[in-house]
């Protein structure tokens, strides 16, 4: 038997839910919005740029374009993994919400997921003492029994622009 009364809520809640890409940086879990993510893909030749930012990785050829590809250990402040255990991969991000033309490539350990979550499901970012908030972190999500940690992209893409002393 159907509820009737139940699947017009569900439909409304499936409705608002926002769809993430689910990636792993230096053993946490990152969520970002699936809307900013154009493609991810593996890594690729990757051409260095002699006297580039260090978050630079280099630059790869994308079906003619030329796009810039960041390591996101850099401003993170994690450890380079000199021999990672699997091949890393490249989300192609785009530089502004809804402009598909100007994007970036972000290096990732690997990306595992799509996932749906609704609104209230993801937390206020965590305070770190003193009023203070993480700067690459809009909030949290919980996620079987872990945190998925949403990235707040565009933060990331000022503190690239800062490092570089330009814009991304």
């Amino acid at each position: 038997m159907i509820d009737a009364t139940t699947e017009p809520a569900a439909d409304a809640d499936r409705d608002r839910a926002q769809s993430y890409v689910v990636f792993r940086l230096g053993g946490e879990g990152y969520a970002l919005e699936v809307l900013r993510v154009q493609e991810v893909l593996d890594v690729l030749a990757i051409t260095e740029v002699p006297g580039s930012s260090r978050c630079l990785l280099g630059v790869i050829n994308l079906r003619g374009h030329v796009v810039p590809v960041y390591d996101l250990r850099i401003p993170f402040g994690l450890a380079i993994d000199p021999k990672p255990a699997r091949a890393p991969s490249v989300l192609i991000v785009e530089n502004e919400a809804g402009n598909d033309s100007d994007v970036t490539g972000l290096l990732v350990d690997r990306v595992s997921d799509v996932l749906e979550f609704a609104p209230e499901q993801v937390q206020p970012s965590p305070q770190l003492g003193l009023g203070k908030t993480t700067p690459f972190v809009r909030g949290l999500i919980r996620h079987q029994d872990a945190f998925l940690l949403v990235l707040d992209v565009d933060r990331v893409f000022s503190v690239l622009a800062t490092i570089n002393g330009e814009g991304v």
